[in-house]
């Protein structure tokens, strides 16, 4: 039996975005790992608690969690960032074309797209 409805779930991944947006990480953060917890072989929380710590400027953290899902569309585009962050231009690089590759016509691809744009400088 599942602890938290889907529509539930959703809802606090709605709200860890909202408190991520906000600059409350910590209070984010909290959201993300409840919502880990609740549904751990979903993406959504473990894409949050990276943007976290992101926002926190762990980046080698963010790395490891992005590295660790499988490579979908959100999962590659944060890593982009979170790599071009790091100064790992190769592989920021090799993350954003995968996503402008598989996804060019979605917010996602947009995002690695510009993330090459800015890589290109």
């Amino acid at each position: 039996m599942e602890l938290l409805e889907t529509a539930d779930v959703r809802l606090l991944v709605e709200l860890g975005f909202t408190a991520l947006s906000a600059g409350l990480n910590g209070e984010a953060g909290k959201i993300f790992a409840g919502v880990t917890a609740a549904r751990p072989g979903s993406e959504a929380g473990f894409l949050g608690l990276a943007l976290v710590q992101m926002g926190g400027n762990d980046l080698d953290k963010a790395i490891a969690t992005l590295k660790a899902l499988p490579p979908s569309d959100a999962a590659m585009a944060y890593l982009g960032l979170a790599l071009a962050r790091a100064g790992d231009r190769d592989g920021a690089r090799r993350a954003f074309e995968m996503v402008t590759e598989t996804a060019h016509a979605t917010s996602f691809g947009a995002l690695a797209a510009a993330g090459l744009k800015d890589l290109d400088g």
